[in-house]
């Protein structure tokens, strides 16, 4: 099929399909909106739940309590050591203006009196921009690119279905991906690419990053969350201060002073997981992850709220109606290089894992979209944020999908192919994908995700039953096939 055929497959099918092959779900047993937001507020009271903090642990015990009080089985907490690296204070003067900021996770600290030197401005950062400019001994002010998301070729290169009853969708939409820092998410080891490596080795003593494709004039950026602890002191300027930065420097360099100082110290978060036996020993893994930057209603208390609400409904089907074992878990440390759901898959690699016929991962459902308006700030569209599930090119799991966002109106939902933005699907399900599960990974991108604007009205309450009722659909249809039959490509 040619791309232009490919494409008009996806329009003809998202305007003309409206029904499935029937109900398959218990409505009356479905979790309530009030119920499933009640959760995800439970879960967003602390400011933040990021690994190892008071907030993540008060979640994961929320998320205890509930697969106890679902009824579920081997309901368990498994600790996973890290460092808890926290910042204490941190600014920026740059030829006396104060410049609004924001700490730059798991980078170096300065003494309290922070560090004062030359501050120049050095483009993105390229090999080329740091010959053209000195930064031995300096502040090093670098653009941070964020890649775009080209949606239009995504789906016409590697689309099986787009599901827009409304008509909402423009084929020239596009986003910054904020989870992609194109001059800092590289390889460590390759100096060529990677402008925060590069700025310590030519001896700069700090970096600051100007979110220059970040929506607004938010500088609460959360990342590179990989876990490592890094030496060279960074922070992060909002785009609209940023221009304001780069007006300061663009006669030459400006002495400024840049203070970030902190702690580092060991600290536990934990994996919990739960079961509901079935008929059969293999089972279908149901997923998402429970730490988040900030308050996280998006990112990903209702990833969470998802994965209760699926663990509530099948916890009233009777185990001789349950065609597979259910294995629920919610895995720590997203934020922490995936640290979390690394552990579970190698600790339950001889059963879970070796058992698991799927991977059901849910993360950021349902998330409204929001735009910059011409003042700068976050407005709502009244839409859905565009969700992406990734799957295999398996026409059991196309088939079942489909049936199922459609009977439950999950709008503006796109079926798409698993390696769509690379060899594996973004977020945690990328794990179990790579040792060979069969994954259906739903995961939406606002650019609010990482910074501290993603709170309660953000979630498109309307859909939380809906998307429910989806996911709860998609196990009904899948229960009955092997792992083979799920791997099976489409011919």
């Amino acid at each position: 099929m040619n791309h232009i055929m490919r494409l008009s497959f996806i329009i003809l099918v998202a305007l003309f399909i409206r029904t499935g092959t029937g109900e398959v779900v218990d409505r009356a047993h479905v979790p309530t909106r009030g119920e499933i937001m009640g959760w995800i507020d439970k879960l967003c009271e602390p400011a933040n739940r990021r690994p190892g903090e008071p907030g993540d642990l008060q979640g994961e015990n929320f998320i205890f309590n509930k697969f106890k009080e679902f009824g579920l089985q081997d309901v368990t907490k498994e600790p996973v050591t890290i460092t808890v690296w926290r910042a204490k204070k941190w600014s920026l003067v740059v030829g006396g203006e104060k410049i609004p900021c924001f700490y730059g996770l798991n980078t170096g600290f300065t003494p309290d009196t922070g560090i004062t030197a030359d501050t120049v401005f050095v483009n993105g950062g390229s090999m080329e921009d740091f010959e053209k400019t000195d930064v031995k001994g300096k502040i090093a002010v670098i653009d941070m690119s964020f890649a775009m998301l080209p949606v239009f070729p995504l789906l016409l290169l590697k689309g099986y279905y787009l599901y827009d009853p409304d008509n909402t969708f423009t084929w020239w939409w596009t986003q910054p991906a904020i989870w992609v820092r194109k001059n800092w998410n590289v390889d460590s080891r390759d100096l060529t690419k990677n402008a925060y490596e590069r700025a310590r080795e030519m001896g700069a003593l700090a970096v600051v990053w100007i979110l220059k494709d970040q929506p607004t004039n938010i500088n609460s950026h959360y990342g590179p969350y990989d876990g490592e602890m890094k030496d060279l002191p960074a922070i992060y300027v909002g785009k609209m201060d940023g221009i304001k930065l780069r007006n300061l420097l663009s006669r030459g360099a400006v002495k400024g002073t840049l203070v970030q100082t902190g702690t580092k110290t060991p600290g536990v978060m934990h994996n919990i997981h739960g079961v509901l036996p079935g008929k059969s020993k293999e089972n279908i893994l149901i997923s998402s992850h429970h730490d988040s930057p900030f308050r996280g209603y998006t990112e990903d208390a209702s990833g969470i709220g998802m994965v209760l609400s699926l663990a509530k409904y099948f916890s009233r089907v009777p185990p001789e109606k349950r065609e597979k074992t259910l294995v629920f878990y919610a895995s720590a440390g997203h934020f922490y290089g995936s640290k979390g759901i690394t552990n579970w898959i190698e600790k339950h690699g001889k059963d879970y894992v070796a058992d698991a016929v799927l991977n059901l991962n849910i993360e950021h459902v349902p998330a409204k979209y929001f735009e910059e308006d011409k003042d700068g700030k976050f407005v709502d569209t009244g839409l859905m944020q565009l969700g992406g599930i990734f799957i295999d090119n398996n026409d059991h799991m196309k088939r079942s999908i489909r049936e199922a966002v459609v009977n439950n109106n999950l709008s503006r939902s796109a079926i798409i192919a698993i390696d769509a933005l690379g060899k594996d699907p973004p977020g945690e399900a990328r794990f179990t994908h790579r040792v060979g599960i069969p994954v259906i990974h739903y995961i939406s991108g606002p650019a609010y995700l990482l910074v501290d604007a993603d709170n309660r009205d953000k979630i498109y309450q309307e859909k939380l039953v809906p998307a429910a009722r989806t996911f709860i659909e998609i196990v009904e249809k899948l229960s009955a096939l092997s792992r083979e039959e799920l791997k099976a490509k489409e011919k």
